[in-house]
């Protein structure tokens, strides 16, 4: 009895494996569909490095798994040079004629001293194609690791131009670009503040000057001024012990304008004046004064000129406000429009 349950217990931990036969694995269609690579379309290239560059990207193409197709057996010849086909229908009906399900075309164009590939990978049962990449060799010598990013690409099933291995770097990648697409320094800057309301003790006008280092993009800049920022004028005082600002910036030429805002912290003394009366006769004018720290926040709007050079002058316009409100010395807070200029390298 216990050797007919045993037995019963074993049929059934090998029922779910009786479909397969370990021994003698069934056939599997190969999931990789079958790849024609055609010769490239060339302009101003040697038929050479047309060639060799058509071997590099086969080669890279089966090192990753593709199954790649010459169509060097036939007996017409594919076109080749600037004869190449380089068309979604041309490059369609040759992948037919060879039994592919996929195939790839492009060319090679000579500018100047650089290379530009570009190829496309088209489904034969489709009119255009799933991939399109464009890539730039600085040398006929960097064709390798170019046609190694477009094999990484076309595996993938995706555009490659932004996600390189570390064996599909190119040489053009490590130049540096001849855009200037970051730049830092130190800039001075002077103007004046326009309290509005009764800020500041109900003065018309502060002086301002400040140091500002600037890290500047294509399209934003980030400005810091720390300890190296006064506005001052008849007892008050605005000293700014550290702003933070970013800027969107609109346009990329020599003048360009620029929107954004900023926070900071500031140590501001506010004098406001009065006419202390002795009876019955005398009277006379002292200063009230209260000092606080405090945040402030800037709304900020300028202009940029000189923009392609190694420096540039700047003209800007901040509305400027301190939280508090300095009740001691009449409540008028410490707030206005600040106007200034200056360069920046």
């Amino acid at each position: 009895m216990i050797r007919q349950g045993f037995s019963v217990a074993l049929a059934l931990l090998a029922a779910p494996f009786a479909p397969f036969d370990f021994a003698a694995p069934s056939a599997q269609a190969d999931p990789t569909p079958r790849t024609l690579v055609l010769p490239l379309r060339s302009t101003g290239v040697s038929d050479p490095t047309t060639l060799v560059s058509r071997d590099l990207l086969m080669g890279s193409l089966q090192d990753l798994g593709v199954d790649v197709a010459r169509g060097d057996s036939t007996p017409a010849p594919l076109p080749m040079g600037p004869a190449a086909c380089d068309d979604p229908a041309c490059a369609a009906a040759l992948a037919r004629q060879h039994g592919a399900a996929r195939v790839v075309y492009g060319s090679l164009s000579k500018l100047g001293d650089k290379i530009i590939a570009r190829l496309s990978v088209l489904r034969v049962d489709e009119a255009a194609p799933y991939y399109r990449d464009q890539l730039t060799a600085t040398s006929e010598e960097d064709l390798d690791r170019v046609m190694r990013r477009f094999a990484e690409g076309i595996a993938a099933g995706r555009p490659n131009s932004d996600r390189a291995s570390i064996e599909s770097v190119t040489q053009a990648e490590t130049l540096t670009p001849a855009r200037r697409t970051t730049r830092s320094g130190l800039g001075f800057r002077g103007g004046f503040l326009f309290p509005s309301g009764n800020s500041f003790g109900g003065v018309d006008r502060l002086t301002n000057l400040s140091a500002v280092f600037k890290y500047e993009m294509r399209d934003f800049q980030i400005e810091s001024t720390t300890l190296l920022g006064f506005t001052w004028g008849k007892g008050n005082l605005d000293w700014t012990i550290l702003d933070l600002s970013a800027s969107r910036i609109f346009g990329s030429k020599d003048f360009s304008t620029y929107l954004g805002a900023g926070i900071g912290v500031h140590a501001v003394t506010v004098e406001q004046r009065r006419t202390v009366s002795i009876p019955p006769y005398s009277s006379f004018e002292t200063g009230f004064r209260q000092s606080e720290t405090a945040p402030a926040v800037d709304l900020i709007a300028g202009i940029m000129a000189l923009r392609t050079y190694d420096f540039e002058t700047i003209l800007e316009v901040r509305y400027h406000y301190v939280f508090e409100k300095f009740n001691q010395v009449g409540g008028g807070g410490a707030q206005g429009v600040m106007v200034t200029f200056g360069t920046s390298r």
